[in-house]
């Protein structure tokens, strides 16, 4: 028997394990797939070469999670993504976003000068974020319905008035609408924009996409505000240096050991039984699944109130990305031949226009699928030698809009081809070698997340902050005793953040120390 189980080894739930066995708490971890770390892990699907199947970069880990669980002594290590951007353009034009900010604006000069003045300013317009981002990361959810509340926490932390205003405005406006108050050439708009659309099934000009763009910039790589970077080794050198913290504190981890039911007896958990029929004890259950997974298929003989279930039923879970991963053996000339070049560094965007994610908004819509998608590719081993051999190069590509749906198998060579021919566009000596298509269909069934969502759901005002999951379930415990939230579908959202995992140990830690 243990004190507790988590139900999945996403990073979430490593996360949420390590902060309970360190408090003393026995702890077990129940993972379904052969390897922990839910959708941040690295997989060798080819000889020599390692792809992050899932999650690619990192930048929203918590640098207190970080410290806390002293995750570079188990492993970890990040290089910085700088450039951090690269956006070709249809008329040949290039623009480089890099952490200098006098660098950067040297780029946004041959678009408009102005912009390249504003550009400092847009920058420092999320300083009083990121002051602000573990106080509202690693902190049960503020109510965003009560602007009194939310101002009232921004001034608690020395901002004025006027900023807090504007701060909380992102939480519903969109993203073009944003930047547009800060640049006026299409081109740098639509270079920065990737961040409020990514995973969500919403056009840039959608009210919420400005909070999307929010929670995607107030990170941090190797102390470089908003700076992201790649993983030694990819994504799963987080999750497997979370297992190794977690291991050394006592958490039993079992892998290849799915969860068929969370078990409950007169509204109270008693444990888990697993696909194999065993039964495995405990007074608390912690799911690390969506909460879909977690109360329409893993609750599957609890008693939960009916109106509970409608809300669990009508979120929005629609996922809208999809993945290729593979390998190629020259790198894509983008016009300075291939050679190793910064861009081959940064995330290569194809995203020309504001427009252009506009149309492939409504083609998907319409269609089912964007006929030209906006894309993400990330090189990997330009900057880390342990992903691929010599002569190989380890490549990622995130694509949208691809709406989940039953039949998505039957396009996925169009997908490929499509895309394919998109960066062709842009640099004609693309080619993977070896490739692997994942759409939202197949990243629900790799990585059990209900329509394959990347966020477990969509982070959209209605479902943040004190209305996430649903109203009533936004602090992590949920009306069955003993149970409780600590994945992306919980506050503050989705995203290599460990703030979810966080919060659900303390909520846990606090609710126990009320009973004694």
């Amino acid at each position: 028997m243990y004190d507790v189980i988590i139900v999945g080894g996403g990073h979430n739930g490593l996360v949420t394990a390590n902060y309970l066995a360190r408090e003393g708490l026995k702890v077990a971890v129940f993972e379904r797939r052969e390897i922990v770390g839910g959708a941040s892990v690295t997989e060798e699907l080819w000889p020599g070469i390692k792809v992050s199947t899932g999650a690619y970069v990192l930048s929203l880990l918590r640098p207190k999670i970080i410290e806390d669980l002293q995750l570079k002594k188990f492993g970890l290590k990040v290089y910085t993504k700088d450039p951090g951007l690269f956006v070709p353009f249809e008329n040949g034009k290039k623009l480089y976003i890099w952490s200098d900010i006098k660098k950067t604006q040297k780029e946004i000069e041959k678009f408009s000068k102005n912009d390249a003045k504003n550009y400092e300013k847009w920058v420092k317009f999320w300083d009083p974020l990121y002051d602000l981002a573990d106080l509202l990361m690693l902190s049960p959810p503020v109510n965003l319905s009560n602007i009194d509340e939310l101002l009232s926490l921004l001034k608690s932390v020395k901002i004025d008035e006027g900023t807090a205003l504007s701060i909380a405005r992102t939480f519903v406006t969109d993203g073009k609408s944003l930047l547009s108050e800060f640049f006026e050439s299409d081109e740098v708009i639509s270079a920065l924009i990737e961040d409020a659309v990514v995973g969500t099934y919403a056009s840039p000009s959608m009210p919420g996409t400005a909070y999307v763009l929010a929670h995607h910039v107030i990170g941090a790589v190797n102390g470089i505000k908003g700076a992201w970077g790649y993983v030694e080794g990819g994504m799963g050198g987080v999750t497997q240096a979370l297992k190794k913290a977690a291991e050394s504190v006592g958490v039993d981890i079992f892998e290849s050991s799915p969860v068929d039911e969370i078990l409950v007896d007169k509204g109270e958990v008693k444990g888990v039984k697993l696909s194999s029929g065993k039964v495995i004890e405990s007074k608390i259950v912690v799911s690390n699944a969506d909460p879909k997974t977690t109360f329409l298929k893993l609750l599957k003989n609890a008693e939960v109130d009916d109106e509970l279930i409608r809300r669990i039923r009508s979120l929005k879970t629609t996922g809208v990305s999809f993945k290729i991963v593979g390998y190629s053996e020259e790198l894509p000339d983008f016009g300075n031949g291939k050679s190793l070049s910064p861009e081959h560094i940064a995330s290569e965007l194809i995203m020309p226009s504001t427009e252009y994610i506009e149309k492939a908004y409504l083609d998907a819509k319409v269609l089912g699928y964007s006929r030209e998608p906006w894309l993400s590719i990330n090189i990997q081993s330009s900057v880390d030698p342990t992903v691929a051999p010599p002569g190989k190069f380890s490549i990622s590509i995130f694509g949208q809009y691809l709406p989940y749906n039953k039949k998505l198998g039957e396009i996925k060579d169009k997908i490929a081809e499509i895309t394919f021919d998109k960066i062709r566009e842009f640099a004609h000596n693309f080619k993977l070698a070896k490739y692997e298509v994942l759409t939202p269909l197949d990243i629900e069934r790799r990585f059990g997340i209900w329509e394959g969502n990347i966020f477990h759901l969509d982070m959209t005002p209605d479902q943040l902050y004190v209305f996430r999951p649903t109203i009533g379930l936004s602090n992590y415990s949920t009306p069955i005793k003993g149970l409780y939230l600590c994945g992306s579908g919980t506050h503050p959202g989705g995203g290599v953040t460990g703030a979810p995992g966080y919060n659900a140990a303390m909520k846990i830690l606090s609710d126990l120390k009320k009973r004694k």
